[in-house]
Formats: structure tokens, sequence, C-alpha cells
């Protein structure tokens, strides 16, 4: 999302991100949320007057929403997700104001400074649970640090000690982002994943262990992995929503394929994935219901 002073975020698109939850995957999502409603108030309110938007952010964070249609785990996610930006904004708000006040405000680097500000910020903070807020400070920086790393790492203003942190993280592994009650039952539903997608021969394994060969070389690749991960998101069994590039790494953890990197990493992005929530009559319809036909047992 880059916003520019003669453009309004497309009013359909944003209705429909805004009742699908997908605004509040984690903080960059509501990041961009925050952004779009601010820019249209900083370029086309009536008085010019933008003194109380984040006053406004704040009342709208506290407010209870109703997604009831969205499975459970998905609003765990999003009430999570607001509840972690409002106590940012309660206890310090200087950095929403920083951002705002930035003439690039909606520019990614913006962005990546401002996950980095929060990052660095929570390192701060005593390491209990801030029993009150609810909020788990460690739970925060770890969330931040698997699903952000890459941007952090990147980052020109990132503290030399901050990239030895990054650098040294321990690799992530596909079945941490999946629904269970403990470690040990999420790597069961990756192998029963795996055996589903050997089943029906959609991968085949190779010679280097726990590698597997993705079959599917034609036009419809990328699609038939967006629609498999969307339909794993759809159906309660993702818990962790991650950036598209760390969704791309994941997969290619596991999975060999042919694919283009930015064709691959583009197919996860939020944006990408809205479009597979789609009516019967669209091309993308079929990959999703072939999806769930797949994942019935999983």
């Amino acid at each position: 999302m880059n916003l520019h002073t003669n453009q309004k975020y497309p009013l359909l698109k944003y209705l429909s991100e805004e009742f699908q939850g997908s605004f509040f995957q984690n903080e960059l999502t509501c990041l961009n949320r925050m952004l779009i409603l601010y820019h249209n108030c900083y370029s086309f309110c009536i008085d010019d007057s933008t003194a109380n938007y984040l006053d406004d952010f704040g009342r709208y964070l506290q407010r209870p929403l109703n997604f009831w249609y969205l499975p459970a785990t998905k609003r765990q996610q999003i009430n999570l997700i607001r509840n972690r930006m409002l106590y940012l904004l309660e206890n310090n708000r200087s950095i929403y104001e920083q951002l705002l006040a930035r003439k690039d405000y909606s520019a990614f680097e913006a962005k990546q400074e401002t996950i980095l500000k929060i990052y660095q910020w929570l390192q701060t903070l005593p390491h209990e649970p801030a029993v009150k807020s609810e909020i788990d400070i460690n739970q925060w920086k770890l969330d931040l640090k698997s699903q952000f790393g890459h941007l952090l790492l990147e980052s020109e203003s990132a503290a030399p000690e901050l990239q030895k942190v990054f650098k040294k993280l321990p690799p992530f592994d596909f079945h941490q982002i999946l629904t269970g009650v403990d470690e040990a039952s999420r790597k069961q539903k990756f192998q029963r994943l795996i055996a589903i997608l050997l089943k029906e021969q959609w991968i085949s394994p190779c010679k280097t262990e726990g590698i597997y060969l993705f079959k599917n070389t034609g036009t419809g690749a990328r699609l038939q992995l967006a629609a498999l991960y969307f339909t794993l998101n759809k159906h309660g069994h993702i818990q962790q929503r991650l950036t598209a590039p760390r969704v791309a790494a994941l997969f290619n953890s596991w999975l060999s394929h042919s694919i283009p990197r930015e064709s691959f990493i583009k197919i996860f992005q939020a944006e990408q994935q809205d479009t597979f929530n789609c009516g019967a009559h669209k091309p993308r319809f079929k990959y999703v219901q072939d999806c769930s036909l797949l994942l019935r047992d999983l």
C-alpha cells in the first residue's frame, strides 16, 4: 500500500478487507488500516483537521467488534492485534505520532521503521506479562521476530546488536503456523497435510529428506498453492498470520517448485489471498473448492 494525496483507497476493497478481518493479521496490516483512514482525513476532510485522529483511533480499538461469521481462531487473532495496538497507543503514543508526522507516512520504509520502533520499545519493558492489559510482552516480541525479522534486518536504522539478535533466530518451521494445542499436535497436523498431498499426487518425495517436489508445473501451479494456503486459513488451520515473504519462505522450506520468486511471494499477499474469497462464477472458486475437498480430513 502506498497512498498519494490525489488518491483514495478503493471503497469496495476496503470494505471487503474490513469485514474479513484482513486488516488485523498483524501489526503491519493494522498500520495500513490506520493510514488509509488517516489519509482520507488528511486529504479530504472539510476543515483539514487531524488533531483528534489518534484519539478516534483509540476509541475504535476499545470498542468490541462482532466478527461472529469468522472462524474462532481468526477472531482471536483480530482481538490480539487490536489489544496490542491499543496498548501501544496508551503507553507509547509517540510511535504513532512520529509515523503520522512523516511526509512519507504511507511509504513502506516508514512502516518498516515503525515496526522496528515497536520492537525496540518492547525490549525496554519488563519481561512479565502486563496483567492489567492482558498483554504478553514476551510473546509479542517473539511474534514480531518471527513475522518481521526479515524487515527489521533490512532496516538501515537497526542497531548492530539488534541485527545480531535476528540473525541468531532459530529456523521457523511450517508446522509452527498451524493450529494445535501444542508443538506435537502441530507437527502431526503438518505430517497429515504431507500425507494428503502425497496421496493426491500433488507432491512426490525428493532425494533430500524432508523436501518434496511440487508436481504441477503448469500455468495454474501458483494459483493451486495460493488456494491451498487460503483454504488452510479459511478452515481455521492457520494460527499465525505472517507477511507474504515469510509465508513463501516457509513453503520453500519443504516444497521444491519452479515458480519465480517474486511471483511466488505475490500470491501470499493479503490482496491476492482475498481474490480467492469469491463466488462460483469466478475461475478461482474451483481451486478453493478442490482444496476444501482435499483438506476435509485434515
